[in-house]
């Protein structure tokens, strides 16, 4: 049954109806808001505080998307800048209700960046639904249509992820 639901989740997220994106791919420079969306359980706060430094001493405005793969938020607080969302927040699909993420998804962010690693139905839905003007993640064959820009990598942590994004978005 899960198999199905997550079927499902992914032939509706391929449905969704994305902004046209017209313009080229910015430098880390010429870019002013960035989203970042992860696992909480997969990346520690260690690492997105450094992405976060990373960003925010280059001068951007950074705000960060956390996924709890738990019934409830718990010990997680959303502030200004980091907001949470967890299971009870996901349809019967397994995918993000727009409603409870809409103040992420509807930021006009430069970058999108998407830490998943392990091809997440709940992250890769963010991605697709977000208004950034560049959506950037690892590639997955299945997911192909979530993001603007993909890094076909062999990535199996986080930080390893991130430090190839860097590489490319100089």
């Amino acid at each position: 049954m899960a198999n199905f639901r997550q079927d499902i989740g992914k032939k509706l997220l391929a449905r969704h109806r994305q902004v046209d994106k017209s313009e080229a791919l910015q430098t880390l420079k010429s870019v002013r808001e960035i989203g970042v969306v992860y696992d909480v359980n997969q990346i520690s706060a260690q690492l997105i505080n450094k992405v976060v430094h990373y960003f925010e001493s280059a001068g951007k405005n950074v705000i960060t998307l956390g996924f709890i793969p738990e019934k409830e938020l718990g010990d997680y607080i959303p502030t200004l800048k980091e907001e949470y969302f967890c299971k009870k927040d996901l349809t019967f699909w397994r995918l993000p209700k727009k409603a409870i993420v809409s103040r992420f998804i509807s930021k006009d962010f430069d970058f999108l960046i998407n830490l998943d690693f392990n091809e997440s139905a709940e992250l890769q839905a963010i991605s697709t639904y977000s208004r950034a003007k560049t959506r950037i993640g690892k590639y997955f064959e299945e997911y192909s249509f979530c993001q603007d820009f993909m890094i076909k990598s062999l990535a199996e942590s986080g930080d390893e992820l991130f430090n190839e994004i860097k590489k490319y978005i100089k």
